[in-house]
């Protein structure tokens, strides 16, 4: 008898190190069942930012839909105003907080803190610095996509400032998004027509790190990721946290 395909990617390994995440695909309920999966499987109690439009979009529920994040880990942004970077007050701020006898690290920290987006800096000081680790999700990233560096070299100083808190991110975004998306350790593609269809769908590698054992360019059947099964649970159990 055939046994049963034994998953052959656990999410698990996006919380193993010092790592920001960047998923994009075409879908954006099944984008957002996904990176619901990544970021419970690197912390059982992560953090969600929600970036909303302007007005409300019908669609697929997603996890904030499905009432799989408490409240008080939920924080609600409407995109772009309440996420645009900070860049002119961080300029300002510095004169006014910076030591003569701060490090030019320090320094260099402190400013890429203060260019985030209010919400992100109350998401980061409401927790404080230290153990333990939470993992966070910025969900549906692509509607700030507009305020914000399109290159590596200006986004990975956002990248830093959320590991120095410290904080995981795992960012989603729907649409092809550029060249910055390189400055996260871990890119990956979702391939998948909708939320019905995950069984279908695959996850792409565009880069990962060389110690995490994840092959870039070979495709990851959905099917194959451990745990994600439970966040594609069907409308009637949209109420229970998989």
């Amino acid at each position: 008898m055939a046994s049963a395909t034994k998953p052959t990617f656990d999410l698990a390994a996006l919380g193993r190190g010092r790592y920001g995440t960047f998923l994009w695909g075409e879908s954006r309920p099944a984008l957002n069942r996904v990176l619901f999966a990544m970021v419970r499987a690197s912390d059982p109690e992560p953090l969600w930012l929600d970036l909303r439009p302007r007005e409300r979009e019908e669609g697929e529920p997603g996890p904030v839909e499905l009432g799989w994040i408490p409240e008080d880990h939920l924080f609600l942004a409407e995109a772009p105003e309440s996420a645009r970077p900070q860049d002119a007050v961080a300029n300002m701020a510095l004169f006014t907080i910076v030591r003569p006898d701060e490090s030019a690290a320090s320094i260099a920290r402190l400013s890429d803190f203060v260019r985030l987006p209010p919400i992100a800096q109350e998401i980061i000081s409401r927790l404080g610095l230290g153990e333990p680790r939470h993992a966070l999700a910025i969900a549906n990233s692509d509607r700030v996509r507009s305020v914000y560096p399109s290159t590596v070299e200006g986004v990975r100083p956002i990248v830093n400032s959320f590991l120095e808190a410290p904080l995981l991110p795992f960012f989603a975004s729907k649409g092809t998004p550029g060249p910055g998306r390189m400055a996260f350790e871990f890119v990956f593609e979702l391939r998948v027509k909708d939320v019905a269809h995950w069984r279908e769908g695959s996850l792409f590698p565009e880069k990962s790190p060389t110690e995490s054992g994840v092959r870039v360019g070979v495709p990851i059947p959905l099917t194959q990721i451990s745990g994600l099964a439970a966040a594609f649970a069907p409308a009637p159990d949209r109420k229970q946290s998989p």
